[in-house]
C-alpha cells in the first residue's frame, strides 16, 4: 500500500494534473475552486490539508482502537460536500465501498460525476435514510456535528445506530472551545458578511463558555451563522459539543472512545464513538 505522504502528494496532483491513476483506477476530479471555497473557506492543497489531517486521524484512531480499516469495509461519509474527505479513503477501500450522503442535491450530483459512482445520496436534514440496516463498518462526518442542532445530532446518532454495524465506528468533528474566543475576537473589525455573524452570534460569549464547561451541548442559529439553501436554522448553525456531553448524550447506543483535540494540528476536535453491541 502506497505511503500515507505519498498518497497526499498524489491525490494533490490529481488536482493540480489530472487525470491520475491508482491501481488503474482513476482518482475523482475536483469542483471548481469557487465550490472549494465557498464549502470550506480554501481551494486545492490548502483545503486538502485540512481534510488529510483528519484522515490519517481516523486511519490511525481506528487502527488504535482495535478496528483497523479492511479492503471489504464499507465507509459512509456524512455531509460528504464535494467529497473533499471521501477521497483520502481509497487508499484503504475500493471506489465500491464508499458511500455519502449530503441535503445539498448539487454536492451529491458532484461527487457522482467526479467520482463515478452512484453510492452517493440526497438526504433530508432529519432522518431516517433509505439505508438498510446493519450496512457499515465506519461513518465519518467532517465540520458536519460542529453545525447541526441538539436535536439533529442525536437523531442522527440514532441513524449511525442503525445503519453501521455492531461494533462500528463513527468519527465526527465539533467546535472547540477555542472557537468561542476567536469569534468573540472579530467583534467591531468590520469584515463583513459571515465573520460579522460569527462575532455576534452569542449575547454572552463567557456565558455560552461556562454552559460548555459544564458540560452542556451549546449551539447558535443566530441570522448569519445559517449555511442558507438546504441549511436551514432548524437544524443548522454553528456547535459545541463538549466531552463530557458526548459521552453521556448517546450512551444507550454509543460508547465515545476517544475526544482528540491538539490545536496545534486539528482545527476541530474529533468524537470518536464505537456502536455499542
Amino acid at each position: 500500500m502506497i505511503g500515507q505522504d505519498e498518497w497526499f502528494k498524489t491525490i494533490c496532483q490529481s488536482y493540480s494534473s489530472p487525470p491520475v491513476y491508482l491501481g488503474g483506477q482513476k482518482l475523482p476530479a475536483f469542483p471548481s475552486d469557487t465550490i472549494q471555497t465557498n464549502t470550506t473557506g480554501q481551494a486545492g492543497v490548502k483545503t486538502l490539508k485540512e481534510g488529510f489531517v483528519f484522515y490519517q486521524d481516523c486511519v490511525e484512531t481506528f487502527l488504535a482502537l482495535g478496528h483497523p480499516i479492511r479492503s471489504d469495509a464499507k465507509l459512509m461519509d456524512f455531509g460528504i460536500g464535494w467529497g473533499r474527505i471521501a477521497r483520502f479513503f481509497l487508499r484503504e477501500l475500493p471506489l465500491s465501498n464508499i458511500y455519502g450522503v449530503d441535503v445539498v442535491s448539487e454536492f451529491v450530483d458532484i461527487c457522482k460525476e467526479t467520482f463515478n459512482s452512484d453510492n452517493f445520496f440526497v438526504s433530508t436534514p432529519f432522518p431516517p435514510t433509505t439505508i438498510p440496516a446493519n450496512s457499515f463498518d465506519y461513518v465519518v462526518g467532517y465540520s458536519v456535528f460542529s453545525h447541526l442542532s441538539e436535536k439533529a445530532c442525536k437523531q442522527w446518532m440514532q441513524e449511525f445506530h442503525r445503519i453501521t454495524k455492531p461494533g462500528a465506528l463513527v468519527a465526527v468533528t465539533t467546535r472547540g472551545r477555542p472557537f468561542f474566543d476567536y469569534c468573540e475576537s472579530l467583534k467591531g473589525k468590520g469584515l463583513g458578511g459571515y465573520s460579522d455573524a460569527l462575532s455576534v452570534m452569542f449575547t454572552d460569549f463567557e456565558g455560552a463558555r461556562k454552559q460548555y464547561d459544564l458540560g452542556e451541548f451549546v449551539h447558535s442559529n443566530a441570522n448569519g451563522v445559517t449555511g442558507g439553501g438546504a441549511m436551514t436554522s432548524e437544524f443548522y448553525g454553528e456547535t459545541f459539543i463538549p466531552e463530557q456531553y458526548a459521552r453521556n448524550a448517546y450512551s444507550d447506543i454509543f460508547t465515545l472512545e476517544r475526544f482528540l483535540f491538539d490545536p496545534t494540528r486539528q482545527s476541530h476536535p474529533i468524537l470518536f464513538f464505537r456502536r455499542n453491541k
